[in-house]
């Protein structure tokens, strides 16, 4: 992998770090993504299904068990996946001390969390959690096994895997976490992820806005002229590379 010096020197040297990942750090471990769960399902009885239907809320009201099993087998499947390279090393920098590195992600299998780091700012939620789609009451009952819709025991609503489906807001905290930490960092990575896809594709503009060095970690870099180095290849050997 070629890492430009330039680039090499902003990560060693930077003092307020800011890392955005998405997708393409998770399929390191394996972890299908939504354009290819056609190809990766094409065994399974969930490949009939768009999977961004099944991931709006006019799925889940169309037809809500069954958008609720489809999660539930997302999540047996998450089960077998492990953090990889890249989420170990950014945890492990994260815990250095020597720089300040705060982590925004777009994923919501919670391996960044499982690979060590405490603190992360999940711009899509998370699909361990749940809540009631009518009160917003999280629901902190377990749910393995359960294939039918639950009723919610504050208000009878139904519980809904605590995601952000397309065509909603993000969570507003999250949101509001993730522009601060892109408005004061010195250096932000943009990791897996196009840098071109809004709103998350708005940090980094905001980050080089205020000054910061922006580097793309990518196996196909995008053309952003928000980027100052495009590094193209997997996220795990950036990191072991580069820390």
């Amino acid at each position: 992998m070629e890492i430009d010096n330039d680039a090499l020197y902003h990560i060693k040297n930077a003092k307020c770090v800011t890392i955005l990942t998405g997708a393409g750090v998770s399929a390191e471990s394996g972890v299908a993504t939504f354009r290819s769960y056609k190809d990766e399902t094409k065994e399974s009885l969930w490949s009939q299904y768009d999977p961004q239907k099944m991931a709006s809320l006019e799925g889940f009201l169309e037809n809500p068990n069954r958008v609720w099993q489809w999660y539930q087998w997302r999540r047996s499947e998450l089960k077998t996946k492990e953090p990889n390279d890249a989420h170990k090393a950014i945890a492990k920098w994260q815990q250095s001390n020597s720089q300040s590195v705060t982590l925004i992600t777009q994923n919501v299998d919670g391996l960044h969390q499982a690979g060590g780091s405490q603190n992360v700012t999940e711009l899509h939620g998370n699909i361990w959690g749940n809540h009631c789609l009518q009160c917003r009451t999280e629901y902190k009952e377990g749910v393995d096994d359960i294939e039918e819709v639950i009723e919610c025991p504050e208000c009878g609503g139904q519980i809904r895997p605590s995601v952000v489906w397309f065509g909603e807001a993000l969570p507003e905290h999250a949101w509001r976490d993730a522009e601060s930490a892109s408005y004061s960092c010195d250096l932000f990575l943009s990791v897996g992820t196009s840098s071109q896809v809004y709103p998350a594709a708005g940090l980094a503009a905001l980050a080089k806005s205020q000054g910061a060095t922006v580097i793309e970690i990518n196996p196909e870099p995008t053309e952003s002229s928000v980027v100052d180095y495009c590094v193209k290849g997997i996220a795990s050997k950036f990191f072991l590379e580069s820390l």
